[in-house]
């Protein structure tokens, strides 16, 4: 009997631990594939056609959404391993430029700029770096593609996560296949790229210049820059350079005159952040509060008048839920867009 009890215990631990390394091996297989939905990241043509990244079962796709038309088209899918950022119309909205990277950036850090054509669903490899390339941006003539590229990625503190460190900006040139690096910089963080219409400077978000003291340090501020790109060390503050609450996102008003930017609502109120969309005019120096919907506002983008971004319904929880909306241009009649995100065409 108490033979037999022993063969039954370890036949049933046999079992226990086949059972066990089954599901292990589902779950290492399914940690590539367990983001599924919208992302942040999306564009809108000038004729109001919207592409957007959501991921299924892990895999990153670009989808294309025509308001006028029910369906929603499938323009790029990538393996599992790879995110999307970035998706950038071009100004007849007949391609896609987009950004790939590994998702595994510490084993092997890599970054990919393709370029789709929405008709033929030809997909070019325009150009790879080992580094960390996370926003584009087309020139006024599209004759060249600019982008933020970040020479690291690691944490610079035991607590802080890791991030892409040390950022320039560069330019790619289609006509002589040319890149150029137009900054030295390798700021800690910068985002938000945006092309003046002469091509002669950027505007993008990042730190002050530290003071010398540890103290006076943690009083630096976020602000949006323009960079002259002859002479990048001459940048200069071009939001409100009194602004005690940092700016994250930001895009330019067509008229060069404004600015709509993210920033933090609540500061104060030690609760979760709140993050609103806002707008400052650069000759009068007035800012106004766009929305408030006490929720995670971002990724501002204008065409045909408009203001669209993307609201993060669970932001600070484990996953994310985003959702696209769009206002006029003085914040009234926010209205949300049902992107149709369970079915697509190929």
């Amino acid at each position: 009997m108490k033979k037999k009890n022993i063969i039954w215990i370890v036949g049933f631990l046999v079992f226990v631990t086949i059972i066990l390394s089954v599901v292990g091996m589902f779950f290492n297989k399914s940690e590539d594939e367990k983001l599924n939905g919208l992302t942040g990241f999306y564009d809108v043509s000038d004729e109001g056609t919207i592409a957007y990244v959501y991921y299924s079962d892990g895999k990153p796709e670009i989808r294309v959404y025509h308001p006028e038309q029910s369906g929603v088209e499938k323009a790029v899918e990538l393996e599992n391993d790879k995110y999307i950022l970035d998706p950038t119309f071009s100004a007849d909205g007949s391609t896609i430029t987009y950004i790939s990277t590994n998702k595994d950036l510490e084993e092997t850090l890599k970054s990919t700029v393709y370029q789709v054509n929405l008709e033929t669903k030809d997909n070019q490899e325009l150009f790879s770096f080992a580094s960390a390339i996370t926003e584009i941006e087309f020139s006024d003539n599209e004759e060249s593609l600019f982008y933020l590229m970040a020479g690291v990625f690691q944490n610079y503190s035991p607590i802080a996560s890791k991030r892409p460190h040390d950022f320039d900006v560069h330019e790619y040139r289609f006509g002589d296949d040319k890149h150029l690096q137009h900054t030295e910089m390798k700021e800690y963080s910068m985002h938000s790229l945006q092309i003046a219409p002469d091509n002669k400077s950027v505007f993008v978000t990042m730190d002050e210049v530290a003071d010398t003291t540890p103290e006076e340090s943690f009083e630096v501020h976020q602000r949006i820059f323009e960079i002259p790109l002859e002479e990048p060390s001459k940048r200069m503050v071009v939001s409100d350079p009194n602004r005690e609450v940092d700016i994250f996102d930001f895009t330019m008003v067509p008229n060069n005159k404004e600015i709509v930017f993210q920033s933090i609502g609540n500061v104060d109120s030690g609760d979760t952040f709140q993050y609103e969309l806002y707008k400052y005019n650069l000759e009068t120096k007035q800012e106004e509060q766009l929305t408030n919907l006490k929720e995670y506002t971002a990724n501002p983008v204008i065409r045909r008048n408009q203001i669209y971004f993307m609201v993060d319904k669970q932001f600070a929880k484990r996953d994310s839920a985003y959702h696209l909306y769009v206002m006029n241009m003085d914040g009234t009649d926010v209205k949300e867009i049902q992107l149709p995100n369970n079915e697509t065409s190929e």
